[in-house]
């Protein structure tokens, strides 16, 4: 994950406090529980990447020998796959 969970904590509480100082916000439950749900949201986003990333390794476990014998790279398929998945799953990373 790019951020610590103290990062998103921190985030957290200060998303919770900008909203509270907006007029005709109201909010519906306590600071904590709102403070804990942003950051659960927030870390569930985060982690889609690292969902991604390891789902495209696995996937190129299949290509292992053609990329050891050299006749594919690595690196270039990692691109195209992830090029590929973020498309069609209409991801925002």
């Amino acid at each position: 994950m790019k951020l610590s969970p103290e990062k998103i904590e921190t985030l957290s509480a200060a998303l919770v406090d900008a909203l509270a100082d907006v007029d005709g916000v109201l909010f519906r439950s306590s600071d904590s529980d709102l403070r804990i749900a942003i950051a659960g949201i927030v870390t569930d986003e985060l982690m889609v990447e690292e969902r991604l990333d390891a789902e495209i390794h696995k996937m190129l476990q299949a290509y292992k020998y053609e990329i050891t014998m050299g006749r594919l790279n690595y690196d270039d398929l990692y691109r195209k796959m992830r090029s590929k998945l973020i498309a069609e799953r209409r991801l925002v990373l």
